[in-house]
């Protein structure tokens, strides 16, 4: 018996087919070590947001979610205290005699609330006239109602009475 020598096209189609397999055993199990854990569940939560996205966009199609005027988009009380933050900020030496927030029906189909809030303050004129400067320099994200101004022999009172504008749309 002569010993034939192992090789040939057997051997090369041999070692082709488990190479080949274990490049797929390979890129299974790597395939399976890429994949985080609860997938399935981000996924999910990606879809809501792709969605939620995509009812904005169609929503704001004709203008913007939050008009030029809306002050806060974090709810009531941090609206409020924004804008108490800007006119305790304008009063100069006048006190502050009266602060009232009065929140109000919401603007359909924008999801908006109107805040009204009223205040009267007692000091000097330059003092109240820059009080009414600086708000006129938040336009248009305070709207002023009724204005009145009295002197009181050595002060004057202002009595403003003006609204805002709140978000009250889900967050993403």
């Amino acid at each position: 018996m002569s010993a034939r020598p192992v090789g040939g096209p057997g051997l090369a189609v041999a070692a082709a087919l488990a190479g080949g397999l274990a490049a797929v055993v390979a890129a299974i199990g790597l395939s399976a070590l890429a994949r985080p854990a609860h997938r399935a569940e981000r996924l999910a939560q990606l879809d809501q947001k792709v969605e939620r996205i995509e009812q904005l966009q169609r929503a704001t199609a004709g203008g913007l979610t939050y008009p030029r005027g809306a002050v806060c988009r974090e709810g009531l009380a941090r609206g409020a205290g924004l804008v108490e933050q800007k006119l305790r900020a304008g009063l100069g030496q006048s006190q502050m005699v009266r602060l009232a927030f009065e929140p109000s029906a919401s603007v359909d189909g924008v999801g908006l609330v109107v805040i009204g809030f009223r205040f009267e303050t007692l000091g000097s004129y330059e003092d109240a006239m820059g009080l009414l400067r600086s708000l006129d320099a938040a336009k248009p994200t305070i709207f002023a109602d009724s204005v009145d101004l009295a002197s009181r022999t050595s002060a004057v009172s202002l009595r403003f009475s003006g609204r805002f504008y709140c978000s009250t749309s889900a967050r993403l």
